[in-house]
């Protein structure tokens, strides 16, 4: 009797600290799992606990892809505006300087204007009156959209604004000077327009023949 009541009594005991295990398992799953599981080979958390573990090699990676972009805008963004400054400089040019084509189709009707004056110094007759108030008008107009004539016999020779068309030996004028104009050169505003036609002075043959011997 005394043996069986020992033996009921230990498997109590054993029954009890079961139940008393499970009873600390539970509230330890209760608390969300608050203590870690380690490997026993590594030390490093395993199941959930590893799940939960900060990522740093992924938040690096994140920061290089943030500035990665960031440079790329910046890189548009500049781009965008050297695109910017070179359409609106492009867009000035045509304003001030698209009308070159219509303009050089002109001037050749003025030149004809201008001729027939020259042919007609002197002459009081109404007509020749108003081929001069129509060649004003005409130069008054250009000037409005920049276009100025300038001024060529008895000026050096310069090949960025002539178009020597012929040369004349004299001994009157220093060689390389333009002593007839045969067309006039207009400038658009700081740009030539159409180059003067001219004849440039020359050292008489006499003296160019001395020279050569």
């Amino acid at each position: 009797m005394v043996a069986k009541r020992t033996e009921r009594g230990r498997e109590a005991s054993q029954n009890d600290t079961a139940e008393a295990a499970r009873a600390a398992a539970a509230d330890a799953d209760a608390d969300g799992g608050t203590h870690s599981e380690l490997d026993q080979g590594t030390g490093e958390p395993v199941g959930d606990a590893a799940e939960d573990a900060p990522d740093t090699d992924g938040g690096a990676l994140l920061q290089q892809e943030i500035a990665g972009l960031r440079d790329q805008l910046l890189r548009l963004a500049a781009d965008f505006d050297n695109y910017r400054k070179r359409a609106t400089r492009e867009q000035q040019e045509v304003r001030e300087y698209g009308t070159n084509n219509v303009l050089n189709e002109v001037l050749p009707v003025l030149d004809n204007l201008d001729r027939a004056l020259a042919h007609s110094e002197g002459d009081k007759s109404p007509v020749v009156a108003g081929v001069r108030l129509v060649v004003k008008q005409f130069h008054d107009v250009l000037s409005r959209f920049g276009v100025t004539s300038f001024a060529s016999v008895g000026v050096p020779f310069d090949p960025e604004r002539h178009e020597a068309v012929a040369q004349l030996p004299t001994g009157e004028h220093k060689p390389g000077t333009i002593v007839e104009e045969l067309q006039k050169g207009y400038m658009l505003r700081d740009r030539l327009l159409r180059p003067a036609r001219v004849v440039v002075a020359a050292a008489p043959e006499e003296r160019a023949a001395e020279k050569a011997d």
